[in-house]
């Protein structure tokens, strides 16, 4: 192969300049600032009050609901074995207006019994409870509302 010289630069040097590629900028976007932190409370120690045994706790729930006791102690036993259930599981309960209750740490303490670390998130004041008594949608009429 045989090289071929310009004239007009034989016995010059030459200086090149680097390519620099066109790029098109597309100009930075506004910094979004981080939302602060609210801080809504401490947590605070609550006094221990004499734990509620399942028949005053039953007997509560009957003097709450106008329901004979013998009509609402097999399902609030029911009630209290699913929720059991669902935590011992894993699972997440969402239960206005109690909140939100969710199992977050489990321990095997033999013979069956297990220690369970539970979270509970309280509603907000008023939250899923509705304007007043008997608002909530159940999905059943009562007896006085027509189809």
């Amino acid at each position: 192969m045989s090289s071929k010289t310009n004239p007009a630069t034989e016995g010059k040097t030459v200086t090149l300049k680097p390519a620099t590629p066109k790029v098109d900028t597309i100009p930075a976007k506004a910094q979004v600032a981080a939302p602060t932190p609210k801080v809504v409370g401490t947590a605070t120690a609550l006094d221990a009050g004499e734990p509620i045994k399942k028949p005053e706790f039953i007997d509560r729930a009957v003097a709450r609901s106008g329901v004979k006791k013998k009509d609402a102690k097999p399902a609030i036993e029911a009630a209290m074995a699913e929720l059991a259930d669902i935590l011992l599981a894993g699972g997440e309960l969402i239960l206005p207006p109690m909140g939100k209750l969710k199992s977050i740490k489990s321990k095997d303490l033999g013979e069956g019994a297990q220690m369970l670390t539970l979270k509970l998130r309280t509603m907000k004041d008023g939250a899923g409870q509705g304007a007043g008594p008997n608002t909530s949608k159940t999905g059943v009429a009562d007896d006085d509302e027509d189809g």
